[in-house]
């Protein structure tokens, strides 16, 4: 809700002035982040998560929603609506992230495939009524993903996905082992609050995270893919950061594009791999990711 409300304008302006164009996938359903909260706190987080780091940016009463706040319900918020509604109108790419972020994130891959199916048509049909048509593009919250997960987003009418961490586009195999029709844009950079949470870029050292990301798109072959979230990169504390990496990719010269442009410049789908998912652990982030890349070695 905050991200959607606070981070959204920020970050359209901070596009606007470097003439690049973005995918914004929106939660669309209740904000509960006091539950993953909750979650984060039995691992010990609680400092991190009060200090000057990634986790601050949620503020108080975000990360009460859902638990002893009740959870918004951010398609219904004017504010929220008006912010999703302003990018589309600055020609960014708009889609899915979800309904609810948290119980999707933390229950996809237990839940039954009719809830599955259902959840992610709500997360649809809210789309449509907002925008006023059918949503194209998605990516799962936390890179939850599953064969059952895949046809539900075919099922809605999902082309061009970002659910995976790493390697190159692909298509992904649905429950029953069958190539989907789907393309598969992977995130293949670490997102800033990994970053932070590595030894090297902690404290003061956070300013290294853009030479970081920045030697990395220049190193690697092909398209490289950021996501970054609202309420971070958008949010006061990281607005500035975020401003000196987009400066910096800016003055190398990279093209910024949306995830469809991704997928288009892959090739034609029936061209890809088709690879099945699988959970993988990433350095800075507690709970594992789906990815489509090749185990190593």
């Amino acid at each position: 809700m905050r991200g959607t409300v606070e981070g959204v304008p920020r970050l359209l302006d901070l596009l606007a002035r470097h003439g690049a164009r973005a995918t914004f996938l929106f939660s669309l359903g209740p904000d509960s982040t006091g539950k993953a909260v909750k979650r984060v706190f039995r691992r010990g987080f609680v400092r991190k998560v009060m200090s000057a780091s990634p986790g601050a940016s949620y503020g108080l009463a975000t990360m009460l929603y859902g638990t002893l706040l009740p959870a918004p319900d951010i398609g219904r918020r004017k504010e929220a609506v008006t912010r999703m509604r302003e990018a589309d109108a600055a020609g960014h790419e708009c889609g899915i992230h979800g309904w609810d972020h948290v119980d999707w994130h933390d229950r996809l891959l237990t839940m039954e495939r009719e809830e599955v199916f259902a959840t992610f048509r709500r997360a649809a049909d809210r789309f449509a009524d907002l925008l006023g048509r059918r949503a194209s593009v998605a990516g799962a919250p936390g890179w939850a993903a599953s064969g059952r997960s895949v046809e539900a987003y075919e099922a809605a009418g999902i082309r061009v996905a970002s659910d995976t961490r790493g390697g190159p586009p692909f298509r992904p195999l649905r429950e029953s082992g069958a190539p989907s029709g789907l393309v598969e844009v992977p995130s293949t950079l670490p997102t800033l609050d990994e970053l932070l949470a590595w030894a090297a870029f902690r404290g003061a050292a956070r300013e290294g995270t853009v030479e970081h990301l920045r030697r990395s798109v220049a190193e690697a072959p092909g398209v490289s893919v950021h996501s970054i979230h609202t309420e971070i990169e958008g949010g006061r504390a990281f607005s500035d950061l975020f401003t000196r990496q987009l400066a910096a990719w800016a003055a190398d010269g990279v093209a910024f594009v949306t995830l469809s442009e991704a997928a288009a410049a892959a090739g034609e789908p029936a061209t890809l791999p088709a690879r099945p998912l699988r959970q993988v652990s990433v350095t800075g982030r507690a709970l594992p990711v789906t990815t489509g890349a090749p185990p190593a070695g």
